[in-house]
């Protein structure tokens, strides 16, 4: 299988974060082509030494035309240094099926998306 881009890379800005002893969650908003303005919510779990573990969430897109989209995603996670990748398969609520990589560099207050297409 062959995946290619659903859209350009999106660059989201965190909104808050929760710290807590098994792991992290954040929250981020960003522009995303045909979703619109995407707000979600990325859960991060740790395993024991806290260097990957088990990623999941959720996103709601907003369009100008009134229409909105959910999506919901699971996956894993890996950490090199402050740069943490997690790669989820992600449900929208208008069939769409995709393959996500997010990449969060702790130092940053900024998450990148990248969005491949599954169908």
């Amino acid at each position: 299988m062959q995946l290619e881009k659903r859209q350009d890379d999106s660059v989201a800005q965190i909104s808050s974060t929760e710290v807590r002893d098994d792991g992290i969650i954040i929250s981020a908003m960003t522009d995303m082509g045909s979703y619109g303005k995407v707000r979600f919510t990325i859960n991060i779990e740790s395993s024991g030494d806290r260097s990957a573990g088990v990623a999941y969430g959720a996103g709601r897109g907003a369009l100008s035309d009134g229409t909105f989209l959910g999506g919901s995603f699971n996956g894993r996670w890996t950490r090199e240094g402050t740069l943490l990748v997690v790669h989820a398969i992600d449900h929208v609520s208008n069939g769409d099926i995709n393959f996500l990589k997010f990449e969060f560099d702790a130092t940053e207050n900024e998450i990148t998306l990248v969005n491949y297409a599954v169908n």
